[in-house]
């Protein structure tokens, strides 16, 4: 029942097959059983058709070495939450000081906000990072890419022309698959990264974010604003260690290896 994803806990083993046995009882008996309970996994929805094209893409960079990857910018677009619940967290305190203000997990309602942005890395450092205002559309992807993707280029002096030109990796978002996103491509003889869909897992820029989300809420103090956060993104980024993006950058042959031997499926990454 467990291995064909009928049940997912023991509350629910109990309630279809077993509804006279006590859950202690069940879950003992998983334990023994060499079973363990641990929190889940968020991973994205794959079809079939997800696993093969992933895995198909695997296959085809499967030779790729860590210096074929440094070749790669990687970009995204991440939401950053003012304030944000990040589930269960637990600390030490004496008793009676569960309501103590140093002990309470602050929370505001509607979150106070969001902060939408846009940035790129690459081998040779972080690109530039650019506040998104309102709702992002195809023009306005142009504009990010017009001025900061061929900006960053510039700064970190990479070259996208030529047999030593870098590629480009973007996600399947809508607006980066728009006809004037194509022509522009096309225009600035810029070399894009083919990408399977679902596959947040290869994007290393995505541990970019995690790290600097972290960073950014370990501030003390907390942020109060908006501005204050985009403040402290754009200190995070421009701070973000060399050594970070180095160790990312060579854990690519590794993710595909591990989406290879998944076949396409979801890996640890």
């Amino acid at each position: 029942m467990l291995a064909r994803g009928e049940a997912a806990n023991v509350t629910e083993v109990q309630k279809k097959a077993f509804p006279d046995v006590c859950p202690k009882t069940i879950g003992r008996h998983l334990k023994e059983n060499g079973l363990v309970c641990q929190v889940q996994k968020s991973k994205p929805y794959l079809t079939l058709a997800n696993k093969e094209k992933r895995r198909l893409w695997a296959k085809q960079h499967a030779s790729w070495t860590v210096e074929d990857w440094k070749q790669v910018i990687f970009s995204d677009e991440s939401k950053y939450m003012l304030f944000k619940s990040d589930g269960r967290q637990y600390c030490w305190m004496k008793p009676g000081q569960a309501y103590d203000n140093r002990f309470v997990k602050k929370t505001i309602k509607h979150g106070a906000g969001n902060i939408m942005v846009w940035g790129c890395i690459s081998a040779k450092g972080m690109g530039r990072l650019h506040h998104i205002e309102g709702i992002m559309c195809g023009p306005d992807y142009i504009k990010i890419l017009d001025e900061h993707l061929l900006g960053s280029m510039k700064d970190l002096g990479l070259r996208r022309t030529g047999n030593s030109s870098h590629l480009f990796q973007q996600d399947n978002n809508l607006k980066h698959r728009c006809k004037v996103a194509e022509a522009w491509f096309k225009t600035k003889w810029l070399r894009r990264l083919p990408w399977p869909l679902s596959s947040l897992d290869m994007s290393i820029i995505e541990h970019v974010w995690d790290q600097i989300d972290a960073m950014v809420r370990a501030r003390n103090p907390l942020l109060r604003n908006k501005e204050e956060m985009w403040v402290a993104l754009q200190e995070e980024w421009d701070n973000f260690p060399q050594s970070s993006l180095d160790k990312l950058y060579a854990s690519m042959p590794r993710r595909v290896d591990a989406l290879l031997e998944a076949r396409g499926s979801h890996t640890k990454y």
